[in-house]
């Protein structure tokens, strides 16, 4: 662990210390004078969510001197431990029982649990992408994976051709067309499986005893194509996650927004603020 990344963590872990521990004080501060601590608890907890929103305006805005993404990621995982510790203070650590407060909870629940998830996944993911072939930008992966399918098809034709033998072509519309024809075996290549892969191989290799010595190296680099695909298939796979996660956890986070306007609303309605 880097010198950076040690006062990071000690850093932050002395906000989880330091910051709770001023919020009870305040708290119970302002019980004290007699105003309701739920008020300041519910703005408290309003501003550190609109704080953990502007993470994902940084992500867009990084030309921006205002941080590096690493530091952000730290601020974004500290404060969203901060609003656990908030959101319950702010419910008396019990179930709400209206059911504006009770949807409001659902959604609070569902934006911190799929924020844990994402961190796991981008701390797991992270790594593994770069153990498989060179990374690739995730939007461009269709366009490559498109150019091994032309260059397998030509290939195919070209040893038709050559050899007048229809045995890989044959192997080629039977076994490896849908293969070619865009990302496959997605799960399997979360779960690190690579089985997919060694089968192809396998079927592939199994035809060498039908070929002659010219058709062996035109199946030399079929073979050849079947892994670099595999391998763009890897990448696109668990860019994929990391990137599918947030249309579940940004779409909640604006959601809780929205429902925690309302119920601020009404809440000063209620109480005779409006």
């Amino acid at each position: 662990m880097s010198f950076t990344s040690r006062r990071l963590r000690n850093v932050g872990f002395a906000i989880l210390v330091v910051v709770p521990t001023a919020i009870l004080i305040g708290l119970q501060a302002f019980n004290v004078a007699l105003y309701q601590e739920q008020f300041l608890s519910g703005w408290l907890l309003i501003g550190v969510v609109l704080l953990l929103v502007l993470y994902n305006a940084r992500k867009k805005i990084s030309v921006l001197p205002i941080g590096t993404a690493a530091n952000w990621l730290q601020l974004h995982i500290y404060l969203g431990l901060i609003s656990i510790f908030l959101f319950l203070l702010h419910i008396n650590w019990r179930i709400p029982d209206g059911w504006l407060e009770g949807l409001l909870a659902v959604f609070f629940i569902g934006v911190s649990l799929s924020g844990v998830i994402g961190l796991y996944l981008n701390r797991r993911l992270s790594k593994l992408l770069t153990r498989r072939g060179e990374e690739v930008i995730f939007e461009r992966i269709p366009g490559f994976i498109a150019k091994l399918r032309n260059e397998a098809e030509e290939l195919v034709l070209e040893c038709a051709v050559d050899t007048s033998s229809s045995t890989i072509s044959d192997h080629y519309g039977d076994h490896l067309a849908p293969f070619f024809s865009g990302p496959k075996n997605l799960i399997r290549h979360f779960r690190g499986s690579r089985r997919a892969l060694f089968d192809l191989i396998k079927q592939t290799s199994n035809m060498d005893r039908y070929l002659n010595d010219k058709e062996r190296e035109f199946a030399e680099k079929l073979r050849q194509l079947i892994e670099r695909k595999d391998e763009l298939d890897y990448q696109y796979a668990l860019q994929a996650i990391l990137k599918g996660w947030l249309f579940i956890h940004i779409p909640l986070t604006y959601g809780m927004i929205i429902l925690a306007a309302i119920h601020l609303v009404l809440a000063y309605a209620f109480s005779g603020g409006l």
